[in-house]
């Protein structure tokens, strides 16, 4: 079943589960927060694929995610600073740019699917995480944030799982976005072993060039 739901265009992928801080400044958009506020409602977060976020006939991808209001800043000026939490991903059947000042589009929620071998993939992906995070720590030699990610996904479902790694890889946006396309659990966890993979391949050559510079031990 299709719903209207209004739209927020930018330059940065929202995942269901994560928190997203955003600072309302342009007319057309505080009044799309007031209204989402005052009825209690979500909007929807998509990446802008040509324009800017300050452009209003930006073009945004298709799939994006509904975002709830769960905190909110007034300032004197009507400004204000909100943060929302990734809640489903919906795919926009249309785009209804005349409806209001802000742009419109009626949507489908997407299914969420764990597709075949999400349990043993999300072992490889929490493989690939900790391979990862160890290389980070060797290069930057700052072991905080490799505990605490690595604590906070101890145990986590795969579809948890897949999208707080999607959420911190350092991928630029159509890659994130690519991520947030995909239609199952699996093919996402699958994806991000590759990557993970390969940016750790990455910061293994700069290891060895940082140890010929006698710069940073070795990494066992």
């Amino acid at each position: 079943m299709s719903e209207i739901l209004p739209l927020f265009p930018l330059g940065s992928v929202l995942f269901p589960g994560a928190l997203m801080p955003l600072h309302i400044f342009e007319p057309r958009y505080r009044l799309l927060i007031r209204r989402c506020i005052d009825r209690q409602r979500p909007f929807g977060i998509v990446l802008i694929r040509r324009g800017s976020e300050v452009d209003p006939s930006a073009e945004p991808y298709a799939v994006g995610t509904e975002a709830k209001i769960v905190a909110e800043s007034l300032l004197p000026d009507g400004r204000s600073y909100i943060v929302t939490r990734g809640e489903r991903r919906f795919a926009v059947e249309t785009l209804m740019p005349e409806v209001e000042p802000y742009l419109v589009g009626q949507v489908r929620y997407l299914d969420e699917t764990d597709g075949d071998g999400a349990l043993d993939r999300a072992s490889l992906a929490l493989d690939a995480l900790g391979a990862y995070l160890l290389a980070v720590v060797a290069v930057t030699d700052d072991s905080r944030g490799e505990r605490a990610l690595a604590d906070d996904l101890r145990g986590a479902q795969p579809r948890d799982l897949a999208y707080r790694i999607a959420g911190s890889l350092a991928v630029d946006a159509p890659q994130q976005q690519a991520l947030l396309e995909l239609e199952t659990t699996s093919a996402r966890l699958a994806e991000e072993t590759r990557i993970l993979n390969r940016e750790t391949e990455l910061l293994r050559d700069l290891l060895v060039r940082l140890r010929e510079r006698g710069e940073r031990p070795e990494l066992n």
